[in-house]
């Protein structure tokens, strides 16, 4: 297996000055339909397939979020769920959500846009990239059909659960795979003069995020294979009734759960200074603090359920108090970057900049969450915390489809839809994640003791369940919202893109929209800066990988 499947010498390096047209950079005429996508190894077909499989996943998942919001609100009674099922729906909304919906999105998104950030013409192993969107379409069926045959995580039917368990393993190969494609595709595929620190603030993101899940995801395969082979001969130890979903749980608390959001960091810094039309004046002190967050958020060694007073502990505390300060130092780095420049009135914007405040929200209620003397850990607070994380990621993802959407569907996606999409993903992750808070704030404890809803149930719980109820709806209406906004542009019903319709700085916005099947003409020059496009159009030089520097639309941003 190769990086990239054309070879070097089919593609040249761009001179100095080679002006192109850009938008005569057309992508060749697609082959049909069914059998581009199966025999496809273009990452722009792959990046696509998973981001409009995820999304309706997603939706799907927080359709079940509101149920046990909502059952939640009514303690006295299964009113929607049964009393059996409802650990199989509690555990398949959580596993739905994080592993079946944002995480995918989030790879696919990477998979179609990184590439072209580093100018590379391919993402590197683009059929393995293929293999593991068919993977993660195989583990999504097994998953929906174990719990279908009552199995699941807590089920009652033996062979349920186990393809339930392998369902989940098939996904965390494929997701692995396709992390660390993305990954490759930094540390290799980058043009000459291209650093580490110069590469794209996404591209970066998803370096530090596709390490974090390279070493963490494969202990949560571990668990599931105990869990597996545990089940399969008698339930000896591990998977005894009421114990596998502690065991599983790590990976949607904290520290765990922070790792999925790492990119939203990365989304929000290549967002800001393009539609505020400003550059980073510091980078390391933007991109070093998405590192250290990413460290902070490595999380198998924090499972409780193998040491209950692992919570107690200086590293957990300190961990969980520290991981406040890089969000807060990539706060501050891009809201002085927006305060230098010129903002435009564009959804993208807007929702980066709430995604990353939500995201402070979530690790300041993490440090609480770490601090003993307040006594949070033992209740649902810790589950609040894991939801905004969720809704920082939806508006994150949100706020990355209007910024690159003109680029990978090729057509304008929906602005007034995006635009009203900020107060929809706004209002549902602050409720969303507020409703446990309040709960646990009240010491309410966790709602899935003995499979099913705590015994003892705090004055003013149930409440905090309706609004996290409440959150759930206004969160799935806004993926709903995304998937309207961009179907049109997917299947062209919107106005062309231009190939730079926002004055990029970086390197996806020197190939047409959408780029043709190699990205670029030519293999970008040697790079001087982290702002290529910007420091050529100040000397007047063309990129030489097909786009002029005299374009009016991008000559504001100076």
């Amino acid at each position: 297996m190769t990086l990239i499947e054309s070879k070097p010498t089919e593609r040249e390096v761009a001179p100095a000055a080679a002006p192109t047209d850009v938008e005569s950079l057309q992508p060749p005429p697609p082959e049909p339909g069914l059998e581009r996508i199966l025999a496809t190894s273009d990452h722009k077909v792959v990046g696509r397939a998973y981001l409009l499989t995820a999304l309706p996943l997603a939706a799907a998942a927080l359709v079940l979020q509101g149920i046990i919001g909502l059952e939640g609100a009514d303690s006295s009674a299964f009113d929607l769920v049964d009393g059996n099922d409802w650990m199989q729906v509690f555990t398949m909304a959580n596993f739905g959500l994080v592993l079946f919906g944002l995480l995918p999105a989030l790879l696919g998104l990477a998979v179609y846009v990184v590439p072209l950030q580093v100018g590379a013409p391919s993402v590197a192993f683009p059929r393995a990239a293929a293999a593991s969107y068919w993977g993660y379409l195989v583990a999504t069926v097994l998953f929906v059909a174990g719990y279908v045959m009552n199995g699941g995580v807590g089920g009652g039917d033996l062979e349920g659960v186990l393809i339930t368990y392998a369902s989940i393993g098939v996904l965390l190969l494929s997701l692995l795979l396709a992390a660390a494609c993305v990954v490759t595709t930094v540390v290799a595929l980058r043009p000459a003069g291209m650093s580490l620190l110069r590469v794209p603030a996404f591209a970066w993101s998803m370096f530090v995020a596709g390490i974090v899940w390279l070493v963490s995801l494969p202990v949560l395969g571990a668990n599931l294979l105990l869990l597996y082979v545990d089940s399969d001969h008698g339930a000896l130890s591990f998977a005894q009734p009421g114990m596998p979903w502690p065991q599983l749980r790590w990976v949607v608390l904290q520290p765990a759960v922070f790792a999925l959001a790492i990119p939203v960091l990365g989304i929000a810094a290549d967002v800001v200074p393009v539609m505020t039309r400003s550059r980073i004046t510091k980078r390391a002190a933007l991109l070093v603090p998405i590192g250290i967050f990413g460290a902070l958020s490595f999380g198998p060694w924090a499972q409780t359920a193998f040491n209950p007073r692992l919570v107690r502990e200086a590293t957990y505390v300190v961990m969980g108090v520290a991981i406040v300060l890089p969000t807060l130092a990539v706060l501050g780095g891009l809201l002085d970057t927006a305060r230098r420049g010129r903002p435009r009135a564009h959804s993208s914007l807007l929702l980066a900049l709430l995604s990353v405040l939500a995201l402070l929200a979530a690790t300041v209620a993490g440090a609480a969450n770490a601090i003993p003397a307040l006594d949070l850990n033992a209740t649902v607070w810790g589950e609040g915390v894991a939801k905004l994380v969720f809704g920082s990621v939806l508006l994150g993802l949100a706020a990355g489809l209007a910024y690159w959407g003109p680029k990978i569907w090729g057509s304008q996606p929906v602005e007034a839809l995006s635009k009203l999409n900020v107060l929809v993903l706004l209002g549902g992750a602050a409720l969303f994640g507020v409703g446990d808070l309040v709960a646990g704030g009240l010491g309410q404890l966790p709602w899935w003791p003995a499979g099913g809803l705590a015994e003892t149930v705090e004055d003013g719980a149930e409440l905090g369940q309706v609004l996290t109820a409440v959150g759930a709806g206004l969160l799935l209406l806004g993926v709903v919202l995304v998937l309207l906004a961009h179907l049109p542009a997917a299947t062209g019903r919107t106005a062309s893109a231009p190939a730079d319709p926002w004055g990029g700085s970086t390197l996806e916005w020197a190939t047409a929209s959408p780029p043709p099947f190699t990205n670029f003409l030519a293999v970008p020059e040697p790079v001087t800066s982290a702002e290529p496009l910007l420091d050529l159009r100040a000397t007047g030089t063309s990129t030489g990988t097909g786009t002029g520097a005299t374009d009016e639309s991008i000559q504001e941003v100076e």
